[in-house]
């Protein structure tokens, strides 16, 4: 998969094409998180995501008043957070977040928890146009980790 790349996302067909893309590269450790207004579509790709990984249909709901559904599947646990009610960062240690990194994660409106995000992740921006064709922007992001110099170590 290239750092980046922007797909048009003209149907739900093509919506499922990108979600295929993205699970073929899913392992544990695997991040990914969704960004876009309201209704601009992620949770319709988090859940074609999921099924590309349970390898048969599976009801993926949307965790938007429990923050966390978690989807233990044949070859790998998912954690699908949606963060849009998330009041304070730090709630997101109450919902296993540092257990979950050790799976797959995917989270919506991971904006308020950007400090603790994986320095290795993919981030997907869903939004639309003028004439409300959808389309996403992709992004591997792998950012080393920097470590401050300390003179005394």
């Amino acid at each position: 998969m290239k750092d980046e790349f922007k797909i048009n996302l003209d149907n739900l067909r093509e919506t499922g094409k990108l979600a295929q893309k993205i699970a073929k590269r899913i392992k544990p450790k695997s991040f990914i998180s969704l960004r876009g207004k309201l209704g601009v579509g992620k949770t319709t790709l988090a859940s074609l995501i999921i099924n590309n990984l349970s390898k048969k249909k599976i009801r993926v709901l949307s965790p938007t008043f429990s923050l966390v559904n978690i989807y233990d599947l044949k070859n790998i646990k998912v954690w699908h957070y949606d963060l849009f009610r998330l009041k304070n960062k730090t709630e997101i240690f109450e919902l296993d977040f540092e257990l979950a990194l050790l799976d797959c994660v995917i989270v919506e409106w991971p904006e308020i928890i950007t400090e603790y995000l994986p320095h290795k992740r993919i981030e997907i921006h869903l939004d639309e146009d003028e004439s409300l064709l959808r389309y996403a922007t992709v992004r591997k992001i792998n950012k080393n980790k920097i470590r401050e110099y300390n003179p005394e170590k």
